[in-house]
């Protein structure tokens, strides 16, 4: 064995040494501390008893109450909607309540916020909009033909299609903007943020993920779509008033080109059906 190779041990060795002489005694610190921090109230909550006079504690895990384990029946009685994909989580509502912060109620099929919740969105979001001069844009959507699948294969059928309207709206926004549900078959979205070129490319996402399931039912369905950029020139009720414009132009030309469809699938069932 060389000189260099007896240093390069020796070296080696001097330092698992010195990081074993610094970390044991924090580790003994940091137990030593974990296991005399208990409070009262939290040995109340937890059940741990206190130690006696003599500062002596007994053993771990003595007079503990055993948590109580979730039996067979009370997870089948959980409603299945719970874990569903379609049933996201309401707004972040549960992001704010872990944060302290009270969750808002929002709607039970979407968890999209509820109309009096969108006019407070609309109100705060048009004060920053004049205040920081940075633009937003409203975004309204609506689900046209949904009342011919409902005559045709029922109210269900047709509710069916709102939650993973919803969900596809979620999935494309970000965590600071706020959708809501406005109608049986409209939603909102305040894109914040955001002007209207960038807000024409998440309508864009929405409605081609949402045309893939919605052209290839029994009764064919599209989304109709009107937005607005709000500025300090163009108030948030301007701006829902364009939007709105644009939604009603587009549900015209929507159902025009339904019905249109509707004839020639009818034709065509005609054609193929045996006499």
């Amino acid at each position: 064995m060389t000189t260099e190779q007896i240093i390069l041990i020796a070296l080696a060795v001097n330092f698992v040494v010195a990081v074993a002489a610094i970390a044991i005694p924090r580790i003994r610190n940091r137990r030593a501390a974990a296991s005399s921090d208990v409070s009262p109230s939290r040995r109340a909550v937890t059940g741990a008893p206190a130690a006696d006079s003599a500062g002596a504690r007994p053993p771990v895990g003595a007079g503990r109450t055993p948590l109580p384990h979730a039996s067979d029946a009370s997870i089948a009685s959980r409603p299945a909607e719970a874990g569903a994909p379609w049933f996201p989580t309401r707004n972040g509502a549960a992001d704010r309540t872990l944060a302290g912060v009270r969750a808002i109620p929002g709607d039970p099929v979407t968890g999209f916020d509820l109309p009096a919740a969108w006019s407070r969105w609309l109100a705060e979001e048009e004060a920053r909009v004049r205040r920081f001069h940075h633009p937003a844009t409203i975004v309204v959507i609506e689900l046209s033909g949904l009342d011919r699948l409902a005559d045709r294969l029922g109210d269900e059928a047709a509710q069916r299609l709102i939650p993973p309207i919803a969900l596809t709206m979620r999935k494309n926004a970000r965590a600071t903007d706020h959708l809501a549900r406005l109608g049986p078959a409209r939603f909102g979205a305040i894109l914040v943020e955001t002007d209207e070129v960038r807000a024409i490319n998440y309508i864009e996402r929405v409605r081609s993920a949402c045309d893939v399931w919605l052209e290839a039912g029994a009764v064919m369905l599209r989304l109709s779509v009107g937005w607005a950029e709000m500025s300090p020139d163009r108030p948030a009720e301007i701006a829902l008033v364009d939007a709105e414009r644009r939604l009603y132009e587009e549900r015209e030309r929507t159902w025009t080109l339904l019905a249109r469809q509707g004839e020639e699938r009818d034709v065509e069932a005609a054609v193929l059906t045996p006499a």
